[in-house]
């Protein structure tokens, strides 16, 4: 789903903020030129499809260094050489800064939702609706409302906003290819938590892949620790969600910058990942 994401790019916003995506080793690496974003600059799935070699670490901490990116991650996903990997980071200096869940089930029917709202697939028309309550929860630069609005009128993409009436107060996405799909973009506004929005939109979520022929669906959210619940990871489970694998985040801060701006981007990192699930 990710690069299928990074597809829908509108050409001219990349080149305004620097944006690119590549391959090396398998590795889908996603890179903007000067950001700090962890989700804009990350490297997915080294070693999972390919042997991957410390050659490859650092041939892309090159890239990210050429492109003045001062933080960056490597998402390491289970593989047999996952251990050797977190080694090559740990002896770079990245430090672990979090750790995702990875969660599944079929796309057999959900349980019911008791929700006062109203769950809608929408289309093009909605579409600076969606925008506009995912900003109001993720801190994303105003711009990048561009890119949002190109996924619609892909048909691998299915988009959806929970309405109190007329106002529209959570948003969540479907990726379909295939049998499989993925779920993503979960967000409530803060007024509408806990009353069940984004348990309706992971149920309609799910009737959807089933409608579109998936068998499988997948999602990704915040690992619950001591003093850190989370509200979505428990709404995945009791929708029949099953977690398969921990997927740890491991981080690399340039020193001068991190010496700085570390208490800032951290406050950053807490607001981006306190709401919905995660994992586009």
């Amino acid at each position: 789903m990710t690069e299928a994401f990074w597809e829908a790019l509108p050409l001219s916003l990349a080149r305004k903020r620097g944006m690119q995506r590549f391959r090396l080793g398998g590795a889908l690496v996603s890179l903007t030129r000067k950001s700090t974003s962890l989700q804009r600059n990350r490297v997915l799935g080294l070693g999972v499809r390919h042997r991957a070699t410390e050659n490859m670490v650092d041939e892309i901490m090159k890239r990210f260094r050429a492109a003045h990116v001062a933080r960056f991650s490597f998402h390491v996903s289970p593989s047999p050489q996952s251990g050797t990997i977190t080694e090559w980071l740990k002896g770079r200096g990245f430090v672990l800064h979090h750790n995702y869940v990875k969660l599944f089930r079929d796309t057999r029917a959900p349980a019911g939702v008791a929700t006062p709202f109203t769950t809608k697939r929408i289309g093009k028309a909605h579409a600076s609706q969606f925008v506009q309550v995912f900003f109001e929860v993720f801190p994303w630069p105003r711009d990048l409302g561009a890119w949002l609005v190109a996924t619609f009128g892909n048909p691998d993409f299915s988009h959806f906003l929970v309405f109190d009436g007329a106002r529209p107060v959570a948003t969540g996405l479907l990726y379909t290819s295939g049998n499989t799909a993925w779920m993503g973009w979960g967000a409530t506004l803060v007024k509408w938590r806990r009353r069940g929005a984004h348990s309706a939109l992971i149920a309609a979520r799910i009737r959807r892949a089933a409608d579109l022929g998936a068998k499988w669906i997948a999602c990704a959210t915040m690992e619950p620790t001591p003093g850190r619940p989370s509200r979505s990871y428990r709404n995945l489970l009791k929708q029949g969600f099953e977690p398969a694998y921990l997927r740890p985040i491991w981080v690399w801060e340039k020193r001068s910058h991190a010496a700085l701006d570390n208490r800032q981007l951290r406050a950053k990192d807490k607001v981006s990942h306190r709401h919905a699930a995660r994992g586009w």
